[in-house]
């Protein structure tokens, strides 16, 4: 005989229920603290300051290029290419070991909007003073803490499946020195930086996209190896940045819909009453 109508029945089902309700709220976190946006990767641009490597106008000139880039179709499209449509992207100026200096805090692009204020600020901004040649490892270090969570330190307010640095170098350290690099970058990808590209510009750019190439470059995401590209600092560096920048955006965009997606809220709450029919059908069978 069924004992569903009878009332020790319904207080045992109202525990039942209770039971797996609270089974629901413990798969979804509950109480549910403030998360991370989620965005599909986490570009990093990490810009020579040094005035060995460029001079005012040349500074003034690749800010402007990497403003053209952003505003680019090409790039949006990679951008809004991913499972979320969105990035994080950072600056942050090195030079030598004791400058590493945040241009542009992490902001979230995914409209025409958002990359056109990325765009104005790249425009606007002011480097910071930095004598002497760069130091790479110092950078590489640098860099590493402030991807958050995917790289073990604290959340900088976004969570993404490629974490993407991008060096714009127009210097090499001084005699091409190369103690510490390999290490710092092998470090880098330890600890969660999917991949180091790099972009060289000015009269040596040929030199310094070897000297990245053969020391600080790696990773890979997205099905894309990382790598070193040069570039003049002409009339066609806007074009140049704006086809790197935006395969870069999309091999972060791949990585991000290949990825698993992981339970969702109402992927929870059917497993809570997944719970609370088998129990009903216990007391009530």
């Amino acid at each position: 005989m069924k004992t569903a109508t009878l009332p020790g029945g319904r207080l045992r089902l109202t525990r039942s229920v209770l039971g797996a309700l609270c089974m629901g709220a413990a798969v979804l976190g509950v109480p549910q603290q403030v998360t991370a946006e989620s965005v599909d990767s986490e570009l990093l641009l990490m810009v020579d300051s040094t005035q060995r490597g460029l001079n005012n106008r040349d500074f003034d000139a690749l800010m402007d290029s990497y403003a053209d880039a952003f505003s680019s179709a090409s790039v949006m499209n990679s951008i809004q290419s991913g499972s979320y449509g969105r990035i994080a992207v950072s600056l942050v100026f090195f030079g030598n070991a004791n400058t590493q200096v945040v241009g542009i805090p992490w902001m979230s692009i995914g409209s025409a909007a958002e990359a056109q204020t990325f765009a104005d600020i790249l425009r606007a901004i002011n480097r910071p003073a930095s004598p002497g040649s760069i130091q790479i490892d110092s950078a590489l270090l640098a860099a590493i803490p402030l991807f958050g969570t995917e790289t073990g330190a604290g959340s900088n307010g976004y969570e993404s499946t490629a974490q993407i640095v991008e060096f714009a170098a127009a210097s090499t350290p001084a005699g091409n020195s190369t103690a510490g690099v390999a290490a710092a970058r092998n470090q880098a990808l330890a600890s969660g930086v999917d991949v180091i590209n790099s972009i060289a510009v000015g009269n040596q750019a040929g030199n310094i996209a070897s000297y990245f190439t053969n020391n600080v470059i790696g990773g890979q995401t997205g099905g894309v190896v990382a790598s070193s590209s040069s570039s003049a600092l002409n009339g066609n560096l806007s074009t140049f940045l704006s086809s790197q920048v935006s395969g870069q955006v999309g091999a972060g965009a791949a990585a991000s819909l290949s990825a698993v997606p992981e339970p969702s809220p109402l992927l929870a709450l059917v497993f809570g009453f997944g719970l609370l029919c088998l129990r009903r059908q216990r007391i009530v069978g």
